[in-house]
């Protein structure tokens, strides 16, 4: 059976950014039985997203890594989590040329992707953050249930 992996990228410094790291830390403290990289301790950023892109691609060849970020969407999806196939390319708020990571991304859509991009991230209010991090977990969770239950992958939950 396969292994999950979560890659919760993010910084704590811009407040809109920091869905990763935040949902990294409670996937820890729930105990869930998967390899987690990225938590307001050690944060997964795009200084070093491509040594941890490089780290899991050698460690978890076979495993199943979910990649967790925020986004910028259109206005109508702010507050949407969006979920992809082939997981997700890094900074794409910024344009940041970085290579697809993970097998799935989710997406916490925090601001309008048309506004000044990096101010929709810094003017975002922590009780709106702290819900789309309540929100991913809670997705997240029922993920694991799933799989647990089809037998795609180890105990996790």
């Amino acid at each position: 059976m396969k292994n999950l992996v979560f890659l919760c990228i993010g910084t704590t410094k811009i407040i809109g950014d920091s869905i990763g790291p935040k949902v990294g830390d409670r996937l820890k403290e729930n105990g869930v039985n998967a390899y987690v990289y990225g938590n307001t301790q050690r944060q997964v950023t795009a200084i070093n997203v491509d040594d941890y892109a490089k780290m899991i691609s050698q460690r978890h060849k076979d495993d199943i890594v979910v990649v967790i970020d925020s986004a910028l969407g259109k206005l109508k999806d702010i507050g949407a989590i969006k979920v992809t196939r082939n997981g997700i390319k890094p900074g794409g708020a910024f344009d940041k040329n970085k290579e697809r990571i993970g097998d799935i991304g989710i997406l916490a859509v925090v601001g309008d992707a048309d506004g000044n991009r990096m101010q929709e991230l810094k003017d975002r209010d922590e009780s709106f953050v702290g819900h789309l991090v309540d929100k991913v977990v809670e997705f997240v969770s029922g993920l694991l249930f799933k799989a647990v239950s089809l037998g795609a992958v180890q105990g996790a939950i």
